[in-house]
């Protein structure tokens, strides 16, 4: 018996067991005061935890998918405003493409869309359109922005963004800033 103490003994301080390092308050007793079965407690706070988890997870979604409506809402009101803008650029150039080739003796425009429209039977018939009225729908207003631009420009020396007609095509290059409205804009 002795042999099995101080074996016992030689083990322990091999472990590292130090003589007074033990615990010195015994292990608490948990008294359950519910009906509910042993790990029940855990379970619920597991299942609340995730649930506040799920939660956290939905309100970041939310607010992510809020801030994408917002950017989305933000750039399609640009892109109407910048229609909007083009079309009231494209009937001004029409307008003056109008007057300053009735100046010049012109009785018909380049092309249909150069002008602004006349009113006529067919305008007010909308289920009657020809062809050519599809064949127009077809180029954007800036599109068509850009093609009288450059008529207005080439022709007779004519900026709508500035408002003047040059005496050439130096004096037009050398006193517009562009042939955009964001070129005038800067």
């Amino acid at each position: 018996m002795y042999f099995t103490w101080l074996l016992t003994l030689i083990i322990i301080n091999r472990c590292y067991y130090v003589a007074g390092s033990g615990r010195v308050d015994p292990i608490p007793l948990n008294i359950k005061t519910d009906r509910g079965g042993i790990g029940l407690e855990e379970l619920k706070k597991r299942k609340a935890a995730e649930e506040l988890e799920h939660h956290r997870k939905k309100v970041q979604i939310r607010k992510q998918m809020e801030k994408r409506n917002l950017e989305d809402f933000r750039d399609r009101k640009r892109s109407e405003k910048e229609k909007q803008q083009a079309e009231a650029d494209l009937r001004r150039s029409q307008r003056a493409c109008q007057q300053l080739d009735t100046q010049q003796g012109k009785v018909a425009p380049k092309d249909v869309w150069y002008w602004p429209e006349v009113i006529t039977e067919e305008a007010e018939h909308p289920e009657e359109s020809s062809d050519e009225e599809s064949d127009e729908e077809e180029m954007t207003s800036l599109e068509k922005l850009q093609y009288i631009t450059s008529y207005l420009r080439d022709v007779h020396f004519y900026c709508i963004w500035c408002g003047t007609a040059y005496n050439d095509e130096e004096d037009l290059s050398s006193n517009c800033p562009g042939d955009t409205a964001a070129d005038h804009n800067d």
